[in-house]
């Protein structure tokens, strides 16, 4: 066998007229090399690391993880090529990226209406940019960590983060501190005509964060049909709220900086469009955190209410309906805890006597009757809305079908500080919603058959449709959507609206016969 490996080292040098052996001997040498200059460049590094170069790590759950991508896509990611990416269908908000990929869908109908336009962008998945901002070289990586997988990103896992890292040569953290600060001045920029939407969502570790889930336009707030001294009282209580001096005034008279407002009101009647047109006006971003959760813990919740930022709109809907009531409260009370006047010892509010608690279940049959049970007590809620730990600066809105339900505790000043009640529509309110649907008549777009209703047009004008309209209904018996969702039916035929309203009431009312019957 020896004697066979010689002679074939023999022939492969004569063939190829080259020492092997000392080829062979060479490689390893420069392998030994190339390995000592890497150990070598790491060990010099990591030094220059430490010594001179600041870092700053941005958690994904982060907002500024999105802002800093948003900032990368559109500045330094336009006109470069990754070998690695993530797919994201992107929100409105993302619309604008510069590494957008457009996907049009094929139109449907002879008149080609359906605009199924989908936006997809690539973002890195792994990688590093040098990019200069203010002078100053950063340093962008992104990549995922060795435990993680594409999938479990995609699953947006807490424990399999995808860590996002500037890093800089200074003594100081001030470049990355203001590239921070103008990724997120960015973001608002970028967003200005639309509402972004964060909801608190279940990961597959079972944990429960904040998400942004989708970025939708804003809502003018004149299409939100309200009384208009209830409407116009609301936004003068949130514009000084939000005054850039108002903070330190409550701060100097021991006020907590906190605002508080309860909706309530039949369904239909448009809690939750205002609550979005609000966050639309002021530039705020929506919150949304839901009571009926089973898998929201009352830990979760309070953590929940203390991660988000200062001037926001946390919104709590139909807050009776997930039955944090009294009622909940007692029946989970020892008896020795109460006294004669059924008030527990400390004098607490929230605990009533059995009367009381009687009335309400007479009061909620919704919430008696909801299969779906709160894991979040009184307790708990109050102290997440005003408790010690409590966050400040943020906005408050309660909705609710049942205002009679609350708790006295949840709804006193101090927790609530405004509660607007809304109302079936009045007969001024419906002719409001008729001029509010077909106000941009003079909107029409050749080709399409969404155009301007020539008929009505020419014939009455708009104002005395509407009070045609709102004479064939009747007051207080209508919700908004209901109406809304007829009016849809019309949309840019205001006369075929007005003419056969009385029709789809009579409808409506056989409807509802139908349904007390059954």
């Amino acid at each position: 066998m020896h004697y066979m490996n010689s002679h074939a080292v023999e022939w492969l040098n004569d063939a190829l007229d080259v020492n092997i052996t000392v080829l062979v001997n060479f490689g390893i040498a420069l392998f030994a090399v190339v390995a000592a200059l890497r150990s070598t460049w790491r060990s010099l590094y990591a030094y220059a690391e430490s010594i001179c170069l600041t870092t700053v790590y941005v958690k994904e759950e982060d907002p500024l993880y999105h802002d800093i991508l948003l900032w990368m896509d559109d500045h330094v990611f336009q006109h470069r090529n990754f070998r690695s990416v993530t797919a994201v269908t992107s929100t409105q908000l993302e619309n604008k990226n510069a590494m957008n990929t457009r996907i049009a869908a094929e139109s449907h109908g002879k008149h080609g209406l359906l605009d199924t336009t989908s936006s997809i962008q690539l973002q890195p998945f792994q990688g590093s940019r040098l990019f200069r901002f203010n002078g100053r070289w950063i340093l962008f990586s992104h990549s995922a960590s060795r435990t993680s997988s594409v999938s479990r990103m995609l699953l947006e896992s807490d424990e399999d983060k995808v860590p996002l890292k500037l890093q800089c040569f200074s003594l100081s953290l001030d470049t990355q501190h203001q590239f921070l600060y103008e990724a997120a001045a960015y973001r608002r920029k970028v967003s200005m005509s639309n509402v972004t939407v964060h909801r608190a969502l279940t990961t597959p570790r079972g944990d429960i964060r904040w998400r942004r889930i989708t970025s939708r336009p804003r809502r003018d707030l004149s299409t939100v049909i309200l009384d208009q001294r209830k409407k116009q009282a609301l936004l003068n209580d949130i514009e000084e709220f939000l005054h850039l001096r108002i903070k330190q005034w409550y701060a100097n008279h021991g006020i907590p900086y906190r605002r508080g407002y309860l909706f309530s009101g039949p369904p239909g009647t448009g809690k939750t469009s205002l609550a979005s047109a609000i966050a639309g006006a002021f530039g705020l971003d929506i919150y949304v955190l839901s009571l009926m959760d089973s898998s929201m813990t009352e830990s979760h919740f309070m953590r929940l209410f203390s991660e988000v930022p200062e001037q926001c709109v946390v919104l709590l809907e139909d807050i009776d309906a997930a039955g944090v009531t009294t009622t909940r409260d007692i029946a989970n009370l020892p008896a020795e805890n109460h006294n004669t006047n059924g008030l527990s010892n400390d004098g607490d509010a929230s605990q009533m006597p059995m009367r009381r608690r009687a009335e309400i279940n007479t009061t909620r049959p919704e919430a008696s009757s909801n299969n779906v049970s709160s894991q979040i007590s009184l307790s708990g809620l109050l102290n997440a809305i005003d408790g010690i730990s409590s966050h400040e600066g943020r906005i408050l809105i309660m909705t609710t079908n049942a205002p009679q339900a609350l708790d006295r505790a949840l709804i006193r000043p101090g927790r609530v500080d405004l509660h607007i009640q809304f109302e079936l529509p009045s007969r001024e309110e419906l002719r409001a919603l008729f001029l509010s649907m077909y106000n941009d008549m003079h909107i029409q777009e050749e080709g399409d058959v969404l155009a301007v209703d020539e008929k009505s047009k020419g014939g009455a004008p708009l104002d005395e449709l509407a009070e045609d309209f709102a004479d064939k209904l009747p007051e207080r018996q209508l919700s908004l959507a209901e109406v809304q969702g007829f009016l849809l039916q019309h949309k840019k035929k205001p006369a075929d609206a007005c003419a056969q309203v009385w029709e789809w009431l009579v409808e409506r009312v056989d409807e509802k016969d139908e349904g007390v019957s059954s």
